[in-house]
């Protein structure tokens, strides 16, 4: 009976030792699970952490480009605003420079009827020529204000067509961030 014991007793124990092993590796495999979900895990909290970073970045990208876009807006709208004023001034001197040319052509037409009326080299005749070369030297001035009126108009246009490349290039620059998000 003793040997029938001693063999059960073997049994039971080499039984044990393969439950023992069989834990073992299961307890081994186990651990490799967790060791690979811990580094999964770190893995994604690091790409979370940068895609964060990004979009803190891109918000603030955002913020500075909406800025820079209400700014040049600002910036079109008052240049817009100096080119109507100046256009407007430009047409009312151009009406005064009609109203000039009407008035010259109205004297040379009364010089010229005086002219014949009293005709050649009297005084009447030297007051008028005064009169005419004060009207010229007048509508010589006004072409001047015109041409320097002309130079500050194409000048206001050409700001407003920077501005508006600007513009358009800092639309650019939004849209490509905006489609990137």
């Amino acid at each position: 009976m003793k040997r029938l014991l001693n063999t059960l007793l073997i049994l039971i124990s080499l039984g044990l030792c393969a439950v023992c092993v069989v834990q073992w590796q299961r307890e081994a495999r186990l651990r490799g699970h967790i060791i690979d979900l811990v580094k999964r895990l770190e893995a994604e909290n690091a790409l979370r952490i940068e895609a964060e970073r990004k979009v803190r970045e891109y918000e603030k990208e955002i913020a500075r480009l909406t800025e820079l876009r209400a700014e040049v807006e600002a910036k079109l709208v008052e240049v817009t605003r100096e080119y109507n004023d100046l256009s407007a001034d430009s047409v009312s001197r151009g009406i005064t420079i009609a109203v000039y040319m009407r008035e010259l052509m109205q004297t040379q037409a009364r010089f010229a009827a005086a002219q014949s009326a009293l005709g050649q080299g009297s005084s009447v005749m030297k007051e008028h020529n005064a009169a005419v070369t004060a009207q010229n030297s007048a509508i010589e001035k006004q072409n001047e204000m015109l041409k320097q009126l002309a130079k500050e108009r194409d000048a206001a246009i050409e700001k407003l067509n920077a501005r508006t490349i600007e513009f358009n290039e800092l639309v650019e620059k939004y849209n490509k961030l905006s489609k990137q998000r």
